[in-house]
């Protein structure tokens, strides 16, 4: 691999392996997600410390709170890389509630309010739930069904962003009548859908892109996880470069991981392995966007997939615990 990208695959991998020791039953769907977050910071998680900072986690905030649980690794890394843990713990804890006045408590409101936490003040983080919940009931409106608390995530980015409210949701619309022919998931298509209203381009432009790169990648052999990982192929098609770059890449990371411990297809599937690859590809360039509007897309695209990531762990907990009873 090239020096920037193997350098990356190198602390995704170590941090990844801090995290696995640090906390062993922590959930295999989120576990990785946290690992680019730290490899996308330049940090090399230190053990004793992620452990230090776990105890002023349950110091501020309630095990009861929706901060916790799912929460609790995002949260803990958000807080691992601010300069004062236990300030950063307790502004994203103000901020999740100033949401609360405008959104239904859940998982996924705390996670909004974990990844901006620390940018917002009271002021700003009250307007931003304003705005937020105003794009909710407008997709709510459109797809009543579909919309539930998982996107209150994607609200709050698509609030970010400098395009008035209805240009964001006819986009959206464009973008989701586009992806839901090839795509059946139309849970993960509308969060595909939020994050390209928020890029720039034209809705066809993108979906074709993204619709092209998913193509490229099974003429190739590889086929891209359709369901909860769709969120990440949106993430790394938004990248400026071509969908032939974009694939050499992945499948070029993809190669990395398959020699790393942990990712022997005995042990991980190929499916799950290029996902991460879609990842830390997008990490890799996605760091190059210049533009506020280009940045911000691709940060709502990397957090779509995480709380996408997210979703699988809520899934397979509460499927654990029905199992259990």
């Amino acid at each position: 691999m090239t020096n920037n990208i193997n350098e990356l695959g190198t602390l995704y991998i170590a941090n990844r392996d801090a995290l696995k020791k640090a906390f062993p039953l922590e959930s295999t769907y989120i576990l990785p997600s946290a690992a680019n977050k730290l490899a996308a910071a330049g940090v090399t998680a230190d053990v004793d410390s992620l452990k230090e900072t776990k105890k002023i986690m349950k110091a501020a905030i309630s095990s009861i709170s929706y901060l916790r649980g799912a929460s609790d690794l995002p949260l803990l890394v958000e807080m691992y890389l601010a300069e004062d843990a236990k300030a950063a713990a307790e502004r994203i804890e103000a901020v999740y509630k100033i949401f609360k006045k405008h959104f239904t408590r859940s998982e996924y409101l705390a996670f909004l309010a974990i990844l901006l936490g620390q940018q917002l003040d009271d002021e700003k983080a009250d307007a931003l739930g304003v705005r937020a919940k105003k794009l909710y009931d407008m997709m709510k409106k459109e797809h009543p069904i579909l919309t539930g608390s998982e996107d209150s995530t994607m609200a709050g980015f698509m609030a970010l962003s400098d395009k008035d409210d209805e240009q964001l949701i006819t986009e959206c619309e464009e973008c989701f009548d586009l992806l839901k022919k090839k795509f059946s998931s139309k849970g993960s298509v509308q969060s595909c859908s939020q994050v390209f209203a928020i890029a720039d381009n034209g809705s066809k432009e993108k979906a074709d892109k993204m619709i092209a790169l998913y193509d490229l990648l099974k003429e190739g052999g590889r086929k891209f996880d359709k369901f909860y990982g769709l969120p990440v192929l949106a993430a790394v098609s938004l990248c400026e470069q071509d969908i032939k770059t974009i694939a050499d890449t992945m499948l070029e990371i993809d190669d990395f991981l398959k020699t790393q411990k942990g990712y022997n297809p005995l042990i991980k599937d190929k499916q799950t392995r290029l996902l991460h690859a879609a990842m830390l590809t997008s990490t890799a360039f996605g760091a190059n966007e210049n533009s506020k509007t280009a940045t911000l897309a691709m940060m709502a695209a990397q957090q779509a997939a995480e709380c996408a990531m997210i979703t699988c762990a809520i899934v397979a907990s509460t499927s654990a615990a029905n199992a259990a009873n």
